[in-house]
Order: C-alpha cells, then sequence, then structure tokens
C-alpha cells in the first residue's frame, strides 16, 4: 500500500524510464497518475494520463500543478545523455537547470505541499569512482563533464530552496539503466539495434564499438522504476534531503556485455572499433553501494541479467519487423 501517496506528478514520462514507470506506477492500482512532457504516450494503463506539456510553458505548467495538487512528483525531465551533453553544453544547462528552476517556481507557486523525488545520476560522483571501490551516498561528489556538473547543481538548487520549507526532497542517484526500447545513443541499446539490423540483413555483418574496457555498473530499467515506486511507497518514512543509490552493485566490461549478446545473436559478426564511438574517460570502473536502498524500501534488483539482455534484443528485433 502506498503510505499517503495518492497523486503522483512524473516528469519526462514520455521518455524510456518514464514510459517504465508509468506502467509500475499503475500496478498499485490506488494512485492517479499524470505524466507530463514532450511527445506522446499510448496505450496508458487504468487512472494513468499524459498530458503534453514543455516545461518552460509556465502557463501550461501551473495549470497542470494547480488543478492536480501532486502529492508526490517524480522528476525524471532532464538531458540524459552523457554523449549529447558533451556536445550541446548549452541546451543540457538549460534542460537540467534553467528549466528545472522554472518548474521549482511553478511548483511553488501553486501546490500546497508535495514530496519532490529528484532523479539525478551517479555521474556525479565522477572522479571519486578512481578509488576503484563501490560507493556510498557519502562519497565526494567530483563530477566531470556539463551532464555530471547539471545534476550536482540540480542536487545543490533543490536542497537550498526547498530547505525548512513545506516542499520534502527526496534525491536519488541511479547507476546505468538499460532494457527493452531504450534509445541508440546507449551502449547496450546500440549493440542490441545494430545486431538486429546485421540479422535482418539491412547492413553488412560489422558491429561498431567503442571503448570496451570500462567497467559499469548496470541495472535493468524495470528494476529501476520498481525502486522509484518503493520510494514513493515509503517517502512518509524517509527523512526530507535523503539520498539514495539505485545501483546493482557488480559491476561488467562494456567487452562482457557484448559478449553476453553475440551469444543470443543469431548470425555471426565481426567486432570493429569506431573512431566516432570512443568517448574518452579516465574512470576505469564505476560501482555503487545501495545499501541505504534496501534498507529504507526492501529493494535490491529482480531481473536476471540474461532476461535484460534477451528483452533488450527481442524489443530490438520487433523494431525491424522481426520475431524476438
Amino acid at each position: 500500500m502506498l503510505n499517503g501517496a495518492s497523486r503522483v506528478l512524473v516528469t519526462g514520462a514520455a521518455g524510456f524510464v518514464g514510459r517504465h514507470v508509468l506502467c509500475k506506477l499503475a500496478e498499485s492500482g490506488k494512485l492517479d497518475v499524470l505524466g507530463v512532457g514532450r511527445g506522446a504516450v499510448s496505450n496508458l494503463p487504468a487512472r494513468v494520463k499524459f498530458f503534453p506539456l514543455d516545461l518552460g510553458n509556465q502557463a501550461d505548467l501551473r495549470s497542470q500543478l494547480a488543478d492536480f495538487q501532486p502529492t508526490h512528483i517524480l522528476h525524471l525531465a532532464a538531458q540524459a545523455s552523457v554523449g549529447r551533453a558533451a556536445d550541446e553544453a548549452a541546451a543540457t544547462w538549460k534542460s537540467n537547470v534553467v528549466d528545472l528552476f522554472h518548474f521549482v517556481e511553478a511548483l511553488l507557486a501553486t501546490v500546497i505541499s508535495t514530496t519532490f523525488i529528484f532523479i539525478s545520476s551517479s555521474e556525479v560522483y565522477g572522479r571519486a569512482f578512481l578509488s576503484g571501490e563501490p560507493l556510498t551516498e557519502d562519497a565526494a561528489l567530483e563530477p566531470v563533464g556539463s551532464y555530471a556538473r547539471t545534476k550536482r547543481v540540480g542536487e545543490e538548487m533543490l536542497a537550498d530552496i526547498f530547505a525548512g520549507g513545506r516542499i520534502r526532497l527526496i534525491v536519488l542517484r541511479p547507476f546505468n539503466h538499460i532494457g527493452p526500447n531504450q534509445d541508440e545513443r546507449f551502449v547496450v541499446a546500440s549493440f542490441a539495434a545494430q545486431i538486429a539490423r546485421i540479422e535482418a540483413g539491412l547492413v553488412p555483418p560489422r558491429l561498431e564499438t567503442g571503448n570496451l574496457d570500462a567497467r559499469r555498473d548496470f541495472l535493468d530499467v524495470r528494476d529501476v522504476a520498481r525502486a522509484y515506486s518503493n520510494i514513493i511507497e515509503r517517502s512518509n518514512f524517509i527523512e526530507h534531503g535523503a539520498v539514495f543509490n539505485v545501483a546493482s552493485g557488480i559491476p561488467r566490461t562494456i567487452c562482457s556485455v557484448l559478449q553476453d549478446l553475440r551469444c543470443m545473436a543469431r548470425v555471426q559478426f565481426e567486432v570493429v572499433k569506431a573512431p566516432d564511438r570512443q568517448r574518452p574517460s579516465e574512470v576505469l570502473t564505476a560501482r555503487g553501494d545501495s545499501e541505504r536502498l534496501r534498507k529504507s524500501t526492501g529493494w535490491s534488483p529482480s531481473i536476471a541479467w540474461e532476461q535484460t539482455l534477451s528483452d533488450t534484443l527481442a524489443a530490438a528485433r520487433r523494431s525491424y519487423g522481426m520475431d524476438g
């Protein structure tokens, strides 16, 4: 049962994570859920609505907030690609900081009280990962790059604005999440889509890669959505300003991920390194400790790694008209 939660607003709801979150929140059957964001969402579950909204549109934003009066806000809206952020720094700062500030302005003007759950990122730890150890929420924040810096600024800005006020803040720092229908800008989705195109005979049997040596802490997006739902469920028992990692605690090399997908492929292919896919990083291993989340909500990853990859590849195949 979701304690005290009756109306949940999800920003960025048309995105990869947002769609999974809407479905997960609908499972309780006790929540009214409103998703907002750019784009559209079809086949909505019962008690879930979607309103197309640019967070920069203050009039529509304030109208939706005033009418819905959310008891909880899950703020997913952001420029989420680290690679794209590096190429579009100004747009990233606008999306992740300026638009966030305008959203908070509208919130303070229209909503009596709420719990604001800010989806930050494990990227805020940055160079702290050089220790090689799994990081807890108490690790120093040493962000590298526009995406990571905007997320850290977002955390600090919200902590200042909501200090001592009527809005409770909870910050989540998810690690790399993957799963069906993710954008190809992300490495596992790119591998799956390339394999599907090769299997469909659309391209030569050659898969392009970037750096295969990095070790990352991957999670199934459906486990991530469940973590967010659990936080909402337990939010009455979580103190203002609390921070939680959402992590598997298992670092995997990109090379091993590719090998696992290769074993699932229906055809053989060559692997080649592509210069335009190389994103240099001094962080060899990024691994998180989510013990605090487990103790507070009982959450832990439940979807098997092989299932995650199989479902991701199946979704990629279906997008090219093949049987998953």
